[in-house]
């Protein structure tokens, strides 16, 4: 399975912010091909930049991986 990158889960190009923070992978084990990044805080309040908040690619926002089982016959 081949990666999936933090701007395909963006939905968007990355902006140029975007190429300084720092990334993690995988967050639900080896099957996880998912690139998170760990975005941008704001340095007055602690808290994550308005742009990485509502990020699909930020690791805060992501959610479970869906794997589907074989039925096993039974």
């Amino acid at each position: 399975m081949k990666r999936v990158s933090r701007a395909q889960l963006r939905g968007r190009p990355l902006d140029p912010l975007c190429k300084k923070a720092y990334t993690t992978t995988p967050e639900y084990g080896p099957a996880d091909k998912r690139v998170f990044c760990y975005g941008l805080i704001c340095c007055e309040n602690d808290e994550p930049e308005e742009l990485c908040a509502v990020c699909g690619a930020y690791v805060r926002n992501e959610t479970p991986l869906e794997v589907y089982h074989e039925p096993t016959g039974q």
